[in-house]
């Protein structure tokens, strides 16, 4: 009988207090006399339709905690002291966000769903520059952007190529087409000031401004050469008489780097008209035969020398007629 009333009596004390054991946990907290919080909520793309995001580093500064969001976007921060601070989120490939908290005697906090902006991705980038030789020994020089970028979330509102130190920023125009951000910008004659040699080997950067206006710079790169040696064609030129099929034919091109021609035929016309080119020809090569038959009328051909870099020259440009 003893042994029976010292059983019923456990069992009443284990009653008790296991209904109020959550509420004795001092890290419980709903435990009225706790002084913990807990954070928690989902982490996704602000891209519509809406995908969790793994992986997001979730920072809570004031106890220097730190996890990361579970393949649900979820998170939990548990057993903080209830000071007032801030959550920071941050992902490679996505822009940075925050959330202030102030707990005004809330222990449990639900944030809900925290949106991270994927970051525009720059696929590839070409800046180079070409220069003309005209007559009276003059030499027109073009910096030339092309940058291919994409972006998840469809919102890029414009991009800039951009360098510091010479104070220069221009805007790319997206090219249906070709679909590149390009440009193709003059930057004047060998006497020109600034001159373009003052760009050789300093950074120009590429900067994507989102339609909430919110700039990512997404790569950098340099002018690697500007060739400003002339290639010398020699025939046929000056206006001479060729027939349907002219052989183009230049002085051997010793710059002192690897590069390949390109030869380009025109109308000699107020606009001229590109009739016939031919790219990649060897560096050995001093000739190329025109696989085309023109039509009579007069034309001009130049050639161009492209290093591995697409940095370019073009020769004077050389007469002749056909008929």
């Amino acid at each position: 009988m003893k042994i029976f009333r010292s059983l019923i009596g456990f069992m009443l004390l284990l009653s008790i207090f296991s209904c109020d054991a959550p509420k004795l946990n001092p890290l419980d907290p709903n435990n009225p006399n706790s002084k913990l919080g807990q954070l928690y909520g989902y982490v996704k793309t602000k891209s519509v339709p809406q995908q969790s995001i793994a992986g997001v580093k979730v920072t809570w500064k004031n106890d220097n905690r730190i996890l990361e969001t579970d393949a649900t976007g979820f998170f939990k921060l548990e057993n903080l002291p209830m000071v007032n601070g801030t959550l920071y989120f941050e992902k490679d490939g996505y822009g940075k966000d925050s959330a202030r908290i102030n707990w005004q005697n809330q222990k449990i906090i639900d944030l809900g769903t925290t949106t991270l902006n994927a970051n525009p991705k720059l696929d590839n980038l070409l800046i180079y520059t070409s220069v003309e030789n005209r007559y009276q020994e003059d030499q027109r020089y073009t910096l030339f952007v092309q940058a291919s970028i994409s972006d998840v979330e469809n919102d890029i509102d414009s991009v800039f190529v951009r360098c510091i130190a010479l104070n220069f920023n221009q805007q790319l125009i997206y090219n249906s087409q070709t679909r590149l951000y390009e440009l193709s910008y003059p930057y004047g004659s060998k006497n020109s000031v600034p001159s373009i040699d003052d760009a050789i080997g300093k950074n120009f950067e590429i900067v994507v401004k989102d339609k909430v206006n919110k700039s990512f710079t997404v790569e950098a790169s340099t002018i690697k050469r500007i060739i400003k040696q002339e290639i010398l064609f020699e025939s046929p030129a000056n206006g001479a008489t060729v027939g349907s099929k002219p052989v183009l034919r230049w002085k051997r091109f010793l710059p002192g780097f690897n590069f390949k021609y390109m030869v380009q035929i025109y109308t000699d016309e107020t606009i001229p008209q590109l009739k016939w080119e031919k790219s990649n020809l060897s560096k050995d090569d001093i000739e190329a035969l025109t696989e085309i038959n023109l039509s009579v009328g007069n034309y001009f051909w130049v050639i161009w020398c492209v290093d591995d870099f697409q940095n370019r020259t073009r020769s004077k440009p050389a007469t002749f007629t056909v008929q």
